[in-house]
């Protein structure tokens, strides 16, 4: 049973999309500021070691955050809450030890004699990945609170508290004169302060359970089942997970790698931009993998189906007009973040497409999870991590950015066509497709007429492009409300989960 009330689907991804909304738009005020204050060399170098730090956060976390939503979802859902203590333990102890065993390998390989001859500073080895391990403990420990139905604390903590601490303090560093060591400082220095709310948070909310469990459930036996079960689905889950992080900034540091520091800037600002438009899939994978997790617990096939198809109608509502825009004014958008970076505007016009048609695709990739089908990603990514290094190792020397571009495009889009088919098809859970027609053609007919003809009649100025937003929204508002039934956001609204 349900231990209360949900609050709605579309309450949770309400709250989680205004606070990624709003971590998203703040990196790309960070990514201007390091843009504009050390250039595209500087900005590259600074988003390779960001790229690291990422991955290995990734990498620590050892899969215990989608662990932890999917188990303690579970266990709410059907009476066992009493399990949630336990599985809190389960999950944190291992990924505590393990990033114990990451800063010490730092530090062991700036006391050898090799790293020296790199030109990597020995303290910020060691610093960015104890940034890196309590970046995946904030990631492990909020994963707690979305399991047992907390909405606000992951997009509060971080999808704005974090990204605000790390434009402040970047900020504060680049204006006062600090290099690309003091900017990567600065980002790495919220990130404890972060981790302590976040623990705060979660002591509070489970320290109801540490005394329900009966006595009869204590047993040696029970815990050995549990950590059997959670680390058989987590780890698997981990390791796609890596390969995941390896998807999204890999390619980052192969240009740097195959081209220049340069080049590699405006890359890293190009695939910032596109992927500011995955706050829409991101909340609503926060709001729906709990939900999912708990009709798919209870047997409830049909309730998961209806979910996926409203959340899918309304992330192409919501996401498709961003990328329209997006791959119309690329140049107008990449020239925020200072010279030289508009080079990267046919790059990001391709990366908009087709980050547009995945959305289409709406949270599969969450569903396959919440499912107990982590094997079935694993396998996922690690195609589309071959195909993205392939592609990535031809077109670059080749097409430089444009050529990383086309590659993590065509990567996502069969990474994508997998995944729908293996939910679609395997899994039994398909979406209505009415609204998903709706909504594809509203944005398509409304917000690509208006960013096509604005950009032909007014140009492609900043200026311009303002207008052309702003008249385009109002548009789109406007043509909604009377089709707000058909688009599918009246039932979502209204849907209430068991959960």
């Amino acid at each position: 049973m349900a231990e209360g009330p949900s609050r709605g689907i579309a309450w949770a991804g309400l709250v989680n999309l205004v606070g990624g909304a709003t971590g998203s738009l703040i990196g790309l005020v960070l990514a201007a500021v390091v843009g504009r204050q050390l250039g595209t060399e500087g900005a590259g170098s600074y988003f390779v070691v960001v790229a690291a730090v990422m991955i290995v956060s990734n990498v620590a976390e050892l899969g215990a955050d989608t662990g932890l939503v999917r188990f303690v979802s579970a266990a709410r859902a059907t009476g066992r809450s009493a399990d949630i203590p336990r599985l809190v333990a389960i999950a944190v102890r291992p990924v505590a030890m393990g990033g114990v065993v990451v800063v010490a390998a730092a530090a062991c390989w700036v006391a050898l004699p090799g790293p020296a001859a790199t030109g990597v500073d020995d303290g910020l080895v060691v610093a960015a990945a104890a940034a890196a391990v309590l970046a995946s403990m904030i990631a492990v420990v909020l994963a707690v609170a979305r399991g047992m139905g907390d909405v606000v604390s992951y997009p509060l903590l971080q999808g704005v508290g974090l990204p605000v601490l790390r434009l402040v303090a970047v900020l504060t560093v680049v204006t006062a004169g600090g290099g690309v060591l003091g900017a990567l400082a600065a980002w790495m220095s919220p990130v404890p302060l972060v981790l302590g709310a976040a623990c705060l948070v979660v002591l509070r909310a489970t320290r109801r359970h540490a005394t329900t469990t009966p006595v009869s459930e204590t047993s040696a036996e029970h815990d050995r089942r549990l950590r059997r079960d959670f680390w058989s689905f987590s780890a698997v889950r981990g390791v796609s997970a890596t390969v995941e992080i390896l998807l999204e900034w890999a390619d980052v540091i192969l240009v740097g790698a195959l081209t220049s520091a340069e080049a590699a800037g405006v890359y890293a600002v190009v695939t910032r931009c596109a992927r500011a438009g995955e706050v829409v899939q991101q909340a609503a994978r926060v709001a729906v993998g709990p939900q999912v997790s708990a009709a798919l617990a209870r047997g409830a096939v049909r309730e998961a189906g209806e979910i996926y198809g409203l959340v899918t109608a309304a992330m192409i509502w919501m996401a498709w007009p961003f990328f329209i825009v997006l791959a119309v004014f690329s140049d107008s958008v990449l020239a925020i973040f200072g010279e030289g970076f508009a080079e990267g505007a046919r790059a990001l016009t391709v990366l908009s497409v087709a980050m547009a048609l995945a959305t289409a695709a709406g949270t599969v990739q969450t569903i396959l999870l919440m499912g107990g089908r982590s094997s079935w990603q694993l396998g996922d990514k690690t195609a589309a991590l071959a195909v993205n290094l392939v592609l990535d190792l031809v077109l670059v020397p080749v097409w430089g950015i444009e050529g990383a571009a086309v590659a993590w495009a065509v990567t996502i889009l069969l990474d994508t066509a997998l995944v729908v088919y293996q939910v679609q098809w395997l899994m039994g859970l398909r979406p209505a497709g009415r609204h998903l027609v709706v909504a594809a053609g509203l944005s398509v007919a409304v917000v690509g007429t208006v960013a096509a003809g604005g950009r032909l009649l007014l140009g492609s100025s900043l200026p311009a492009m303002l207008v052309v937003t702003a008249v385009a929204a109002l548009a789109y508002l406007v043509a909604s409300i009377p089709l707000r039934s058909r688009l599918g956001l009246t039932d979502l609204v209204r849907h209430r989960s068991g959960a």
